[in-house]
């Protein structure tokens, strides 16, 4: 159960996967290293953690960094400026700009259109310290849709109890399946 194979990222099904706050970091090196696995090329849009300290993380975990791209969300809003590391990376100004964010994921999805590339947003709930939950919903609806389209996977990482009810229904209602990454409560 919750186990990422191949079948489900060739029927290009979007997937809400659900973390426990405190194992965020390391469930976004699991996820990771699961889609690599199966061969699947990466766009890593970040809104937790800037792209220079994913790719540190990456490299200690024996990631490759070949097969990721990253959108980075606040870099440079984080910044002011441009990070020293640019290689493999767009970044978006403003997270608030969802605009911005969506014409950059339009232009990386359409240059890798037709080949076994997947999308990992990381994270819902961090993106909720610079938008409303109606506009995620909206941009997440995006989002799944155009990948839909597309035939071409993703990973909506999220808190588990860091959304919203409503948020949390639209999301399982946009993505064809929930994956736990949380452990198992102990009784």
């Amino acid at each position: 159960m919750n186990r990422i194979t191949a079948e489900k990222l060739e029927e290009g099904d979007s997937f809400l996967v659900l973390s426990s706050a405190s194992t965020l970091k390391e469930n976004n090196i699991r996820l990771v290293q699961e889609v690599q696995h199966l061969q699947y090329r990466i766009i890593m849009i970040t809104f937790n953690q800037p792209s220079p300290i994913l790719k540190r993380t990456y490299v200690k975990n024996n990631i490759d960094l070949e097969t990721i791209i990253f959108i980075d969300a606040v870099s440079k809003y984080a910044l002011g400026t441009l990070p020293e590391d640019i290689d493999r990376a767009v970044f978006i100004n403003n997270p608030r700009n969802l605009t911005n964010l969506s014409v950059a994921i339009s232009e990386m999805l359409k240059e890798y259109s037709g080949t076994k590339t997947c999308v990992i947003l990381d994270s819902i709930s961090t993106m909720l310290i610079y938008l409303s939950s109606e506009d995620i919903s909206k941009f997440a609806h995006f989002m799944t849709s155009k990948l839909a389209i597309l035939g071409m996977p993703g990973f909506f990482v999220a808190v588990e109890n860091g959304l919203n009810p409503v948020l949390m229904t639209h999301l399982s209602t946009f993505t064809s399946e929930v994956i736990d990454f949380t452990p198992p409560h102990e009784g």
